[in-house]
């Protein structure tokens, strides 16, 4: 195959950009937005991209965020330190929640209890137990809400999950994620050690860094990687085992700097018809996450019987399986069939070790979106249809924030955690 064939290779309808699905012309939506920090203003900038959302407010707690955020916003935008004063005085049709994890419940609840639809950051909740009172409280109210997983909006991502739907990969053997950075996480201080007010202000900025306020590296960033298992493989973990410390950055944090992680899945594959079901098989799934080196970042490689792919937001890499390789001491049986082999004894095993010996080339999937802008899009699109089934419902959400706290209960107790009831 050319190389352009292979960068548009299987770009059917499921691996279609999601912004050409949002052409025909949609009443306006008006979004409030909490929390204008880094993420926050991610998601406000691609709003004012989107013709049908219009943003009445933005609210945040630091001033230094808020003006900024107010020159992405426009002057249209009223500016507030308080949440609830927002919402009494805007009323939003919807309200995009992008503040520290602890926050979360108590902003979901408000503005679900005042009809407003929700967009939230994942993880959902600090805790499982949050997270469930959210799910009761949307299923109740039948709401719109979102959980911002945008991996579930990115077009590379639905092709994959397309390929292993129609069997493509084979039987999943496996999943490999990482997410690996070299830096500390932290966030300067605009004020010096000596004055008063730095250590409540470095514990604002610097949130993620802990356990008070945020689950660390698996809420922050392991959960996206662990929903794009949990989507591959149709179900959620059976139980998991981590390995985790503060071994490197021994700055004050008290959220982990780095964690290796063991998932296992049942997965039950799709009877063909008329054939009995088959029984569940297990899939284990790797997480790792690490902040003192950034070799090969962040990542998801899906290995099957039939081929293997390696995602990242920009680019799908598919790599088909070569077959079995003669080892050099094995000859085809005569009886048996292609099936049998007979064993020659006095050879050696030459089987290659080279790490790329069976890699070939690959076939890309190559899709210019913005996975960011294209969650928000279809959010909206929601908001303006009265239509509570999101591409990342509420549900998700939870199954999601279960899955990555597991790890974290079992790096703290050292020992397997299963998935909770």
């Amino acid at each position: 195959m050319t190389s352009t064939n292979r960068r548009t290779f299987l770009m059917g309808a499921a691996g279609l950009a999601v912004s050409t699905a949002f052409a025909a012309e949609e009443k306006t939506v008006r979004v409030a937005v909490v929390g204008t920090g880094g993420r926050g203003s991610d998601l406000l900038r691609a709003l004012t991209t989107i013709d049908s959302a219009k943003l009445v407010a933005i609210c945040d707690d630091y001033p230094p965020h808020l003006e900024k955020a107010s020159k992405y916003a426009g002057p249209e935008a009223k500016t507030f330190d308080n949440y609830t004063t927002m919402l009494k005085e805007t009323s939003p049709d919807a309200v995009v929640i992008a503040t520290p994890l602890h926050l979360h419940r108590e902003m979901v609840m408000e503005a679900l209890g005042r009809g407003t639809a929700v967009f939230c950051e994942k993880t959902l909740c600090r805790t499982t137990a949050e997270a469930k009172e959210v799910v009761d409280e949307v299923t109740k109210r039948n709401a719109i809400f979102q959980i911002g997983l945008q991996r579930r909006s990115n077009a590379i991502y639905r092709q994959a999950v397309a390929m292993v739907q129609t069997g493509m990969l084979g039987r999943i053997s496996a999943i490999k994620c990482q997410w690996h950075r070299n830096n500390n996480w932290r966030r300067p201080v605009p004020v010096p050690k000596a004055d008063p007010a730095w250590p409540a202000l470095e514990r604002k900025l610097n949130w993620r860094l802990y356990k008070d306020y945020s689950g660390g590296l698996m809420t922050e960033l392991g959960s996206h990687q662990l929903d794009v298992a949990n989507w591959i493989l149709g179900t959620t973990p059976k139980r998991a085992f981590a390995s985790a410390g503060i071994d490197y950055w021994k700055d004050g944090r008290d959220v982990f700097d780095n964690i290796f992680c063991v998932y296992e899945y049942a997965v039950a594959p799709a009877a063909k018809k008329g054939e009995e079901p088959v029984a569940p098989y297990t899939v284990r799934v790797t997480y790792s996450s690490v902040q003192n080196n950034a070799y090969e970042g962040a990542s998801e490689l899906i290995l099957g019987t039939k081929g293997s792919l390696l995602l990242t937001q920009k680019k799908g890499l598919f790599y088909k399986e070569g077959g079995p390789v003669d080892p050099g001491w094995a000859k085809l049986g005569q009886e048996g069939g292609d099936n049998a082999a007979v064993i020659t004894s006095g050879a050696t095993l030459k089987i290659d070790n080279d790490p790329w010996a069976f890699r070939g080339k690959p076939y890309e999937i190559d899709v210019e979106s913005d996975d960011t802008r294209d969650e928000l899009l279809e959010f909206v699109k929601a908001v303006a249809a009265g239509n509570p089934k999101t591409v990342a419902d509420v549900r998700t959400g939870l199954q999601d924030c279960a899955t990555v706290l597991m790890a974290n209960e079992s790096a703290t107790s050292g020992r397997w955690v299963d998935y909770p009831a």
